[in-house]
């Protein structure tokens, strides 16, 4: 999961100024493998020994009915009075299923139909061994069939550290899946922005990062592809993807002030209608100021244009408690 640490600073465009966006990386460099969670288990022995248990059973039901023959008795419904009537008697308890971890696209699968108060499900992902190797991890997001599938981090004291330091806090040209202290830790702001790097097509890197965000331009993969999910360490919250467009390189907490109902509901408004010709929305979905709560990944377009952001907006419909 951890990228290879590059030594050569990245060319990047001065993000300091408060009204544009952190800038994106579209360097090229070694490949970096993505992680995946989850093995699922073979149940093949156990229908093998539940074969076993049926042909022995019966094997036994044949040969008290030849005693029975034999004997001039008969076997009546008495004798099964717990069956209903055309049910065959149970022979044997079925087994309960085998348990697996679930990956985090299986645990979420069913989330927007379960309620958030339901018993707790294993969190498929590890905090405590990510908070050793860095205290700044907080969350993590995963986009299904994607290479979206990260940590998110947080520095305290400076924006865009990771925009050019790893996991590992090393100097790189991947960064790191970062939002910045405007934002709070819960995913509890109206508006929550997650940035992270995109690379070019023809670059060794073009997988990585944010990049397979761009897969949501294809109207299939966004038609398919309905939500993305973010893990905390007792949480795990599914976000619909509303629409996924192009759009300039302002800074979105600075430029607006969602503390305001009117500008907050107008800014949706947007989400919902994206004035862009790159873009993707899915119908029907109204957003409310005041109610709604919607995360944003930022990162860069592809081709690379630094006045132009790729902007994927996910609401959130369910939020469900995770055990250790």
């Amino acid at each position: 999961m951890t990228p290879p640490i590059s030594l050569k600073k990245p060319l990047l465009h001065s993000s300091e100024h408060h009204g544009v966006a952190p800038a994106c990386n579209q360097t090229s460099g070694d490949h970096m493998s993505s992680s995946r969670f989850g093995r699922r288990g073979s149940a093949d022995h156990n229908l093998i020994n539940q074969a076993k248990r049926t042909g022995f059973a019966l094997l036994c039901a044949f040969a008290i009915l030849a005693i029975c023959s034999l004997a001039g008795c008969s076997c009546s419904s008495q004798n099964n009075t717990n069956s209903h009537p055309g049910e065959p008697a149970s022979t044997f308890a079925s087994e309960p299923a085998e348990k697996t971890l679930p990956k985090p696209s299986e645990a979420a699968s069913s989330s927007s139909s379960a309620s958030s108060s339901a018993a707790p499900i294993p969190n498929p992902i590890n905090f405590d061994e990510l908070t050793e190797q860095n205290p700044d991890v907080y969350a993590w997001i995963n986009l299904p069939d994607s290479n979206v599938d990260l940590p998110i981090l947080q520095h305290p004291l400076a924006d865009n550290y990771y925009l050019v330091h790893d996991i590992n806090d090393a100097e790189s040209a991947y960064g790191a899946i970062y939002t910045q202290f405007v934002n709070k830790l819960d995913f509890s702001d109206p508006v929550t922005v997650i940035y992270g790097h995109t690379y070019e097509e023809w670059s060794d890197l073009k997988d990585e990062m944010f990049s397979t965000l761009h897969l949501l331009e294809n109207q299939d993969f966004f038609d398919s592809h309905p939500y993305f999910y973010i893990y905390t360490p007792d949480r795990m919250l599914t976000y619909q993807i509303v629409s996924a467009y192009e759009y300039d390189d302002r800074h979105i907490m600075n430029s607006f002030d969602f503390s305001d109902k009117k500008i907050l509901q107008e800014y949706f408004d947007y989400i919902v209608n994206p004035d862009s010709l790159v873009k993707n929305v899915r119908k029907g979905i109204h957003l409310e100021a005041g109610k709604d709560k919607v995360v944003q990944l930022s990162t860069c377009t592809r081709p690379a244009n630094d006045s132009a952001r790729y902007i994927v907006t996910g609401v959130l419909i369910d939020s469900k408690s995770l055990g250790a």
